[in-house]
């Protein structure tokens, strides 16, 4: 299966993102601006998207491992979230929407729901095929 490209438009360009299937959750843009974006912004939202993109396509793709599938659970919360924090910190001097960061919250607060119930299904189907092996 090949690679999908995302145009994405972030104010005063357009951020390219190569994904996999199409059918994965797709993450809020970035709020349409009078004034371009600052270069933080972009670049935190492009971490995010990436972050957001690879996990939830792996999670679509239905051929999981419990390891993998710990280390997106692992890249949400040591990566999305505190860039997530800092745009809180800075949503006044960005001018960017409040409203905006707690949906894109809320979207990785639910994928990492899917990712954890993922984990936990691929952990009882491994050790189902371990004990099932032993016998």
């Amino acid at each position: 299966m090949g690679l999908d490209h995302t145009m994405i438009d972030v104010g005063y360009k357009y951020c390219i993102f190569e994904n996999g299937p199409m059918d994965a959750m797709p993450l809020s843009a970035l709020p349409h601006s009078p004034e371009p974006w600052s270069v933080a912004v972009l670049n935190a939202y492009q971490k995010l998207y990436h972050v957001y993109q690879t996990a939830s396509s792996y999670v679509d793709s239905g051929n999981v491992e419990a390891r993998r599938l710990q280390q997106y659970g692992n890249m949400i919360i040591a990566d999305a979230y505190p860039l997530l924090l800092l745009l809180i910190e800075s949503a006044e001097s960005e001018s960017l929407p409040l409203s905006w960061i707690e949906d894109v919250a809320t979207e990785f607060t639910a994928l990492l729901a899917l990712v954890d119930d993922a984990w936990v299904s691929a952990k009882d189907e491994y050790v189902k095929n371990t004990m099932a092996s032993i016998k």
